[in-house]
């Protein structure tokens, strides 16, 4: 099994990755606004930071129980 600490390092650096990935697909998809505002910044300041505390917290607890 891998190491909880290595796969949760991992994961958040393909969260960081997700946004320079979003903003050069191509025809402006990232511009594409749900409610009002563009997907990049739903990605920025909604869905990156909530799963990477989710991740986070996901890591810390295995590494935890594993000793």
């Amino acid at each position: 099994m891998a190491d909880p600490r290595r796969s949760g390092i991992v994961a958040l650096v393909v969260l960081l990755a997700g946004g320079p990935l979003l903003a050069s697909l191509p025809w402006g998809l990232a511009a594409v606004r749900i409610a009002g505002v563009g997907l990049l910044w739903w990605y920025a300041l909604a869905a990156a930071p909530l799963a990477a505390a989710a991740l986070t917290a996901a890591a810390l607890d295995a590494a935890r129980r594993r000793g």
